[in-house]
């Protein structure tokens, strides 16, 4: 990259001994996407700790074990490596911090998503609005109630394979955003105590609600404002996503620190995912956006599917329903998925069975 000294951080960055235990460096850092860097005794870049690779990941470790044991080896940045690439690297790996060598090869600092968002401000590609832009949950938001155990909470955080669901109240107003990250040390310590901070007994935790553990302080803009007004929000307030309202205060999707840098990608364009409905019933629009939104994250995330198509055809009478998913990849022949009955949720969920079988 030519403006390398520009996103380099030669300083102040997180370190380990391959000997320090897992407990005592994660607790230096703050976010699923920080990393400690860790070097040997000859002060020899070995690899990084990070919490999505040993906590989230895996449940393999515990706080006792020691960091050379849970070591990952993350990409490598070169001095010389486009920012579209970096960004890219960066994404794919969930860690914002990654290492940075010279010709050499030798261990010259870190970059990170934040500097690499102060040096995008400057940027023409800033100035466009967001909603010109592909967000994370770009109007099919994932969303919890307050009241709502958190194990529906998990089970949503596996399934979309997402760190974060917008908390919203029985009006759909937004109320909130609940993170996997805090959830964790809820999830991996023993213990018997259930209450709010209390650490353990797993099964009552995950009935407990959602309000126990939701963040109240969160940042918002509308689909009007600029991605340089995302930037903004972001570094200042030291928040790494950004919830998109409407004028009632409704969630509408979200607009992470990796959606920013994906502008960066030669790669970004989103595909398309057409959505075509006859005869679908107000008592079964909530269930039928449900199935669209699994559907469309499904095929962002498939790197060899270009395009897809939701095709529902129901009866006046509501009696019988028909549903093709047409899945088309970059090269070969698509593959059509379709069903045909009464049950609705039967067959939605029959479809869903077979494109999450790939």
């Amino acid at each position: 990259m030519k403006h390398i000294d520009k996103i380099l951080k030669k300083t102040g960055i997180i370190k380990a001994s391959p000997g320090d235990t897992l407990s005592s460096t994660l607790g230096k850092l703050t976010s699923s996407h920080d990393a400690a860097f860790v070097f040997d005794n000859d002060k020899k870049f070995v690899g990084i700790i990070n919490p999505y690779y040993t906590l989230i990941k895996t449940s393999a470790y515990d706080g006792s074990t020691k960091v050379e044991h849970a070591l990952f080896h993350p990409p490598h940045i070169s001095t010389k490596d486009p920012l579209s690439r970096i960004v890219k690297l960066m994404n794919e790996s969930k860690i914002h911090y990654l290492p940075v060598f010279d010709d050499n090869k030798r261990f010259i600092g870190i970059t990170s998503a934040r500097r690499i968002l102060a040096f995008m401000k400057d940027l023409e590609i800033s100035k466009i609005k967001i909603a010109r832009m592909s967000h994370t949950q770009k109007g099919t938001v994932i969303t919890v109630k307050l009241n709502d155990p958190i194990s529906k909470a998990l089970k949503l955080f596996k399934e979309y394979k997402t760190s974060k669901i917008v908390v919203i109240d029985t009006n759909g107003r937004l109320k909130g955003i609940l993170s996997h990250y805090d959830l964790i040390p809820y999830l991996m310590a023993p213990g018997k105590n259930t209450q709010r901070g209390g650490r353990g007994d797993k099964p009552r935790f995950k009935e407990t609600p959602v309000k126990n553990y939701v963040k109240t302080t969160v940042l918002t803009l509308s689909e009007q404002d600029l991605v340089s007004d995302a930037i903004d929000q972001v570094l200042t307030k030291e928040i790494g996503s950004i919830i998109l309202v409407n004028h009632e205060s409704h969630p509408i999707g979200i607009v992470t620190t990796r959606d920013m840098l994906d502008l960066l990608r030669e790669d970004s364009k989103r595909k398309q995912v057409r959505v075509t409905t006859k005869h679908l019933s107000k008592r079964h629009t909530v269930t039928f956006n449900d199935f669209v939104q699994y559907i469309t994250w499904y095929v962002q995330n498939n790197e060899t599917i270009a395009e897809a198509a939701i095709i529902y055809e129901g009866e006046k009478s509501d009696m019988l329903c028909k549903l093709h998913v047409h899945l088309s990849p970059y090269k070969g022949k698509p593959l059509v998925i379709s069903r045909e009955g009464k049950d609705f949720s039967k067959i939605l969920q029959e479809v869903k069975d077979v494109v999450r079988r790939g």
